[in-house]
């Protein structure tokens, strides 16, 4: 009687586990049908919905549109509007008129005005949270293991870092969250390609015929008779190097680095290059750059730096018209190679005889951004006036 009982007993329980088993690999089975894993920037393995429909996305939004294509912004729900306005205002309107999308996502403030709403976000209903890198810190761990803990995946791209191995990694995820891989692969290798045709030719310079050159960026300032930042190893001054330039500022170990006018004057480099950009606080000197932008008003800005700043034009570069305004939006991008091109051609003309960058600019653009303007100011030799 009781090895009856115990018998029932053991297969009842025997039936448990083996629905148990049977329900556990139901669900690890749906979990691979309806997820994949990814590695992100920060060396994160991060499980994501095979279909993204509603991502909140911070910035680069070119990038977005580039791999995904133009109606990237129908699966954005939300976004941080102040981080692409403020420092790109004509580029933001544009894409309020040609991309689909982008009015209808909402804003939840941004990391770099202290405004970022956490709450507004998970109210946003995200399949995946997609991050800056530079938003880490402000965002926090915390914040970032209770989203996880709702069962919203959170993955981080970076182009901010303008390594060669960050934007292929940025762009691979991107293609891999929005199903656009076969696009992504293609970005990558037209980038490898150029950055590769391009370290062959730099290769080839001598170390005692790199010419020097100084990196400027002027924001936030009333006029420009006040110096703005010199780029080190960041950012304009980081391309400068690759193109083979010896920046003047390059052994600083600091990315912005407040400027020594008598410093400036002392290395007397041999070319000038400004960031320039559209900013939204138009009460700020700064160089006119960008999408819809004229190359008129781009040389009227670096007119009136070199005329409000005393001593100024006698500089070499100023008195051999060496001076030179590049768009700061290009930066951070899949195609921030015709910078590079562009500034190896200024500095080595013989060397980069063979490069077009304002032509690889347009191809670029035709082939990936087609609906924003490719007649703008981007990249401006100064021509001095009486």
């Amino acid at each position: 009687m009781y090895k009856k009982k115990f018998l029932v007993i053991m297969l009842a329980c025997l039936g448990l586990i083996l629905y148990a088993c049977g329900k556990d690999n139901e669900t690890e089975s749906l979990d691979k049908k309806n997820f994949h894993e990814i590695t992100d920037v920060r060396g994160r393995t991060v499980k994501v919905p095979i279909e993204v429909e509603r991502a909140y996305y911070p910035y680069y939004y070119e990038n977005l549109l580039t791999v995904v294509g133009p109606n990237a912004f129908d699966k954005i729900s939300a976004t941080s509007v102040y981080d692409t306005q403020n420092y790109s205002k004509e580029f933001y309107r544009l894409l309020e008129e040609s991309s689909p999308g982008l009015k209808e996502t909402l804003d939840v403030g941004s990391t770099l005005k202290d405004d970022f709403d956490i709450e507004k976000l998970i109210e946003s209903n995200p399949d995946i949270v997609i991050l800056a890198n530079y938003q880490y810190d402000a965002i926090g761990e915390a914040n970032i293991n209770n989203l996880e803990s709702m069962n919203i995946p959170v993955v981080f791209i970076d182009y901010t870092d303008l390594s060669i191995e960050a934007h292929e990694e940025s762009t691979r995820i991107l293609g891999e969250i929005f199903n656009a891989e076969e696009r992504a692969s293609e970005l990558i290798e037209n980038y490898k390609t150029k950055i590769s045709r391009i370290d062959e030719v730099v290769s080839s310079i001598a170390l005692e015929d790199k010419k020097s050159a100084f990196f400027e960026v002027v924001y936030g300032n009333t006029t420009f008779k006040e110096y703005g930042k010199a780029y080190g190893n960041s950012m304009l001054g980081l391309l400068g190097s690759l193109a083979g330039a010896d920046n003047i500022y390059g052994l600083s170990e600091i990315d912005l680095i407040d400027i020594n006018p008598e410093f400036l004057f002392e290395e007397n480099p041999y070319a000038i290059f400004l960031d320039g950009g559209n900013f939204a606080d138009d009460s700020s000197a700064f160089i006119k750059t960008g999408y819809s932008v004229s190359k008129k008003e781009t040389q009227e800005s670096i007119n009136r730096l070199i005329n409000d700043r005393e001593g100024f034009e006698t500089l070499e570069a100023v008195k051999e018209q060496r001076v030179f305004a590049l768009d700061d939006d290009i930066m951070r991008t899949m195609k921030d190679y015709v910078l590079i091109e562009y500034i190896g051609k200024q500095l080595y003309p013989d060397k980069f005889v063979d490069f077009n960058p304002e032509e690889d600019l347009k191809e670029f653009n035709k082939a990936y951004l087609p609906n924003l303007p490719n007649d703008s100011s981007f990249m401006v030799k100064w021509a001095a006036t009486d």
